[in-house]
């Protein structure tokens, strides 16, 4: 079976929309902008709630541990306080193609937002 050319065009197109295009979302730059240094813990999982993130707190010495014994370097180092790592769901797609954000938040001692980091992150398998 041979496709013409009109319908091998649309099937490439097909095939690209499902994958996605490439371009990052609004959401991180909405993310870089809410989740300023200051910003305390509580007020930062609340945030992440109302995104749908999948989140994790720990606490300063278990983010210590985490980064000594993480095969991959973090993002951003601990700074004395609690550290939040999640996942916000942004998009699904054909085949079982999804988009992510994954995020790390790294808190102060005295509990406030000290850095943050987000990353997309396509898979299509």
């Amino acid at each position: 079976m041979t496709l013409r050319p009109g319908t091998a065009v649309l099937f490439a197109a097909l095939v690209l929309a499902a994958c996605g295009g490439g371009e990052a979302t609004p959401l991180l730059a909405q993310l870089n902008k809410d989740f300023q240094p200051g910003l305390t813990v509580g007020q930062a999982q609340d945030l992440l709630k109302t995104r749908g993130a999948a989140s994790s707190l720990r606490s300063a010495a278990e983010c210590e541990a985490l980064v000594k014994e993480a095969r991959v370097p973090t993002q951003i180092s601990p700074r004395g306080g609690p550290c939040v790592f999640g996942k916000i769901p942004v998009a699904r797609g054909w085949f079982g193609a999804h988009t992510d954000v994954i995020l790390q938040l790294v808190f102060g001692a005295d509990g406030k937002l000290v850095d943050a980091s987000f990353e997309e992150i396509a898979s299509y398998l």
